[in-house]
């Protein structure tokens, strides 16, 4: 039910940025960065629960939760990269969503360094 109200929602922006583009273009990159805004805070409470599920499971198989907040930093990280990307894309500045991209990329690296030294400490105790 929850897409089908996101995909409604979704039509319903596209419509009204069409029916305004004509009178008065720069209300539509408003309109749209108004639904994808919305679209995140109808989101937040489901991956509220997804993450509290995980949770459980980690404490029960006793992992360490720094990896798993390590995980979620990045993915989500990713997602408010690709969203501002987007929406600069939407707003024509292609040039400065890329530059977000990259941004975004470097800051990801740095965020998983912790895992990735784990992971090679890991390897090197091995050989």
């Amino acid at each position: 039910m929850e897409l089908i109200r996101i995909g409604v929602l979704g039509i319903t922006s596209a419509i009204l940025i069409l029916i305004i583009k004509n009178h008065r273009p720069e209300i539509g990159l408003q309109i749209s960065l108004v639904f994808g805004a919305m679209v995140m805070v109808f989101l937040a409470s489901r991956i509220r629960t997804v993450l509290e599920l995980i949770e459980v499971y980690v404490n029960r198989a006793n992992i360490s939760g720094v990896y798993i907040a390590t995980l979620f930093k990045i993915i989500g990280m990713a997602y408010i990269t690709e969203f501002a990307a987007e929406s600069c894309r939407d707003a024509s500045q292609n040039a400065i969503a890329s530059k977000i991209e990259l941004a975004g990329k470097i800051l990801i690296i740095i965020t998983a360094m912790p895992v990735i030294t784990s992971v090679m400490n890991i390897i090197l105790d091995l050989l």
